[in-house]
């Protein structure tokens, strides 16, 4: 069993925090790009991803003040002015609920030992599990 120092939870707590906002950013961005009749098709799947993954930054960031850490941000994001279609959008909100999905299962590994932490993560990999699911069934064909 690991025992974790209080400042690498911080860092595994803000790296996961940039991730949600990163995505948080991503969906607001494609909420914007999508055009024509498929934003009425995919708009609310897209407003709503994007809702969840700004609750799921403002936890971790409480998260990391109850540890006496202040959240910090580090993101590098470039997005297109692009329009896509509401396939396209769908496949790219499943590329981002992927890469959060691996972000939390890394962390699971790194936070080995504090079970406050584990579960927390372990909740969060259900979530990103259930929203890869999802997204998988709706780009079927």
């Amino acid at each position: 069993m690991t025992t974790l120092k209080k400042t690498d939870v911080i860092q595994e707590l803000n790296r996961l925090y940039a991730e949600e906002i990163e995505a948080a950013l991503r969906y607001f961005h494609l909420l914007h790009a999508v055009r024509g009749l498929d934003l009425l098709l995919v708009g609310p799947k897209l407003k709503e991803a994007y809702r969840e993954t700004i609750e799921h930054a403002e936890v971790i960031a409480r998260k990391i003040r109850t540890l006496g850490g202040v959240p910090m941000l580090r993101v590098s994001l470039e997005l297109d002015a692009t329009p896509v279609d509401g396939r396209q959008a769908l496949e790219l909100a499943l590329t981002v609920e992927e890469a959060a999905l691996e972000a939390y299962q890394d962390c699971l590994r790194r936070v080995e030992g504090d079970v406050g932490l584990e579960d927390f993560i372990r909740q969060q990999i259900a979530v990103e599990s259930e929203h890869v699911a999802e997204l998988k069934q709706l780009l079927l064909d």
